[in-house]
């Protein structure tokens, strides 16, 4: 998947209706950027994220484009509502990029998700 087709994934997910137009595409792709940076890291250093796992870097970038003014945050409640995640927004996906590095054999990097 493109970095592009990454970006309107992402945006249809975000913004389903489209009301937030264009002025969205930099601060999504610096996110994309980031999230496909971190991949390729916990792949053992990968050039590219392999198109089988491109969906991580879709699924994360929602995450983190979600989570923009309250990084870092276990927990927090207003009026009864209560949202808390993960540190690591890839822990979910931690199954898939294991098996991933077992497919490639790259079993030597050592993959941690807090």
């Amino acid at each position: 998947m493109t970095i592009r087709e990454i970006l309107d994934r992402v945006k249809r997910r975000i913004d389903p209706a489209g009301d937030l137009g264009e002025t969205l595409d930099e601060q999504l792709m610096d996110i994309i950027e980031d999230v496909e940076a971190r991949l390729r890291v916990k792949l053992g250093g990968v050039n590219t994220v392999p198109e089988s796992l491109s969906y991580i870097v879709a699924g994360v970038a929602v995450k983190m484009y979600n989570r923009i003014g309250s990084e870092g945050a276990a927990s927090h409640s207003v009026s009864g509502e209560t949202i808390s995640w993960n540190e690591d927004p890839f822990a979910e996906y931690a199954g898939d990029i294991g098996s991933w590095l077992d497919a490639n054999s790259v079993g030597h990097v050592h993959v941690q998700f807090l």
